[in-house]
């Protein structure tokens, strides 16, 4: 079975998630104009609390067991690579079966304590399925990603998007007369139905694969082995992920009633929450495409180096993976920040979600530094340090939520203040482990080079809209010929200053033969 390098790996999952983010992103807009962001606002209740069960279920197994399969593939051990894969799926459909049987027995418990709004059930009891779905997908998943197979895990996800687009908008339209409670259970069964033709696509992926028909030899490991390593380590990763979507469960929970603190009904702060988490947070992941992909690549990347104990290229490829996130955010940012008020409007019809959109562009390079910085910590294996800088960050999130959200100036502006503050937190904490690991990381190439060509192309953004387009020309035309403008700007002024080298793109698939 052939690997994939670092950067081809994430060149492919770039090309799917760039397809997946897209028709996400189409898929968003739709749903707007059809819900209403009222009814955005309580999908973005359902997810919270559905993924925090999801974490639970999953219980870090997933990472984990990319983690050993990229170990003991690195040694050549495919003995224990089948085994790990076998112990990995029994735990993970036994505990997806049974959280799908206690959440069912649970669900009015759950939506009656940690809802802000009760109209969520139906949504809720609908998406239950899709755990034990995603429980049994992620043990192919972790299987693929450990081998640095990613080009399986891309087409599964094309799939699942495709068919989660067509079900929950076809859906949506069907059920709108009944009502909105009935309506957002169209994006429920959307999720079952994606998820579903994900799974097959990954089972029907794993057999035909090669490697598992020839002979692998005897495993090393023991089961109980296996067991022991996966929850070591796996533990951690989860009470890391289970404070993260219990970070999201409160963003659900304590906007709404700080929104009402500060003088609105409770339909008017489902609205305004539908704004902020489905309009503006939707654009500012949008960017992510492709530090998620790089994200996804590193975790086994930095554990077969780990394995090999290979610290010079370990060095590098940290280096270059934290560059290449702060080089593709920081213009995507500045554009979310000029733009803001004009990209809610044009795209959703959502003016009111600039402002806060605005706020949140500011620290979007902190979030996406610090996806790229998690995934290799989780590589390394310093997962308990993860944890604790989750916790600090998340600390400061939940005292922003009630300190500002309430105030009436402030709002919803409040509410994004407190995300950039995590975000900096969050990733100055981890960035600065990194430091003190003995990893020589260039603060010239990572943070000066891009803030100084970002600002400079920010600035002759602004000229340019003064001195070089007709401002009596139509405004979108306008928008996105001042955005090709500026982005060129940033990525010449950064060639020019040595913070982005062109021997990158000779390590990608389809352009190294330009380079």
């Amino acid at each position: 079975m052939v690997k994939h390098s670092l950067l081809y790996g994430t060149f492919i999952l770039l090309v799917s998630n760039f397809f997946i983010k897209f028709l996400g992103f189409f898929y968003r807009v739709v749903l707007v104009r059809i819900l209403g962001t009222e009814g955005i606002g309580l999908v973005e209740m359902v997810t919270p609390i559905y993924a925090f069960v999801l974490v639970l279920t999953t219980w870090g197994i997933p990472l984990a067991m990319s983690k050993l399969v990229a170990e003991e593939s690195a040694k050549g051990n495919q003995g224990n690579v089948q085994q790990i894969f076998r112990v990995a799926a029994f735990l993970l459909v036994f505990a997806g079966l049974l959280s799908t049987g206690l959440i069912y027995l649970f669900a009015p418990v759950i939506i009656n304590h940690f809802a802000a709004d009760q109209r969520i059930y139906l949504c809720f009891l609908t998406m239950v399925p899709a755990i034990f779905i995603i429980a049994l997908c992620s043990v192919f998943r972790a299987y693929f990603q450990g081998l640095k197979q990613v080009s399986a895990i891309g087409v599964s996800q094309a799939l699942e998007q495709t068919v989660r687009v067509i079900v929950g908008l076809t859906l949506a339209v069907k059920l709108r007369k009944y009502g909105l409670e009935i309506a957002v259970v169209a994006v429920s069964l959307a999720s079952v139905m994606g998820e579903l033709s994900g799974l097959i696509y990954m089972v029907a992926r794993y057999k035909t694969t090669s490697h598992n028909k020839t002979a692998v030899g005897l495993p090393t490991f023991t089961r109980r082995q296996i067991v022991k390593s996966m929850f070591s380590y796996g533990t951690p990763v989860t009470i890391t992920r289970l404070l993260s979507t219990f970070l999201i469960a409160m963003q659900a929970m304590l906007i709404p009633k700080g929104l009402m603190l500060a003088g609105c009904d409770m339909r008017t702060s489902t609205e305004i929450y539908g704004r902020f988490s489905g309009v503006a947070l939707s654009l500012l992941h949008l960017p992510g495409v492709f530090t998620m992909s790089l994200a996804v690549s590193m975790i086994p990347a930095v554990a077969e180096l780990v394995g090999r104990q290979n610290k010079k290229l370990l060095n590098h490829r940290v280096s270059e993976a934290l560059q290449i996130s702060v080089v593709f955010a920081a213009p995507s940012m500045m554009l979310l920040f000029y733009y803001g008020r004009e990209l809610c409007d044009i795209i959703f019809h959502a003016p009111e979600a600039g402002e806060p959109l605005r706020i949140l562009a500011l620290g979007g390079v902190f979030l996406y530094v610090q996806q790229t910085l998690s995934s290799i910590m989780q590589g390394l294996g310093k997962v308990r340090v993860l944890l604790v800088n989750t916790i600090i960050s998340g600390s400061c999130q939940v005292t922003g939520f009630l300190l500002l959200t309430p105030i009436p100036s402030l709002g919803i502006n409040g509410a994004a203040i407190a995300l950039v503050i995590s975000f900096f937190v969050g990733s100055t904490l981890n960035f600065l482990y990194l430091r003190n690991y003995s990893l020589h990381l260039s603060l010239a190439n990572i943070i000066f080079k891009p803030f100084v060509a970002g600002t400079v192309s920010l600035l002759l953004l602004c000229l340019g809209e003064l001195y070089l387009f007709n401002p009596g020309g139509n405004q979108i035309l306008l928008m996105i010929g001042s955005m090709a403008f500026s982005t060129c700007c940033y990525f010449v002024l950064l060639f020019i200053m040595g913070g982005m080298r062109l021997s990158i793109f000779s390590r990608l698939p389809f352009l190294n033969k330009w380079f």
